[in-house]
């Protein structure tokens, strides 16, 4: 049985890695925020770290950024 990720850590080591990094996590979210019809946030944790995460808060269709839990 495959389980869709609800959740996924990113860490980099350089802000080059960054964007690449988050648009895979992104995309390997997709198809379980498109089955649940919701969005995805993205939260940074620490300068290379960052957490994505289905989220039932965020309108489907919709990727939204955060820093520590605050919206930017």
């Amino acid at each position: 049985m495959n389980i869709a990720p609800r959740c996924l850590v990113v860490a980099v080591e350089t802000r080059m890695e960054l964007d690449a990094a988050l648009d895979e996590t992104v995309d390997l979210l997709k198809p379980t925020a498109m089955a649940e019809q919701v969005g995805i946030s993205v939260t940074r944790l620490a300068p290379n770290r960052y957490e994505a995460c289905v989220n039932s808060n965020i309108p489907p269709g919709v990727t939204i950024e955060m820093w520590e839990n605050e919206l930017r």
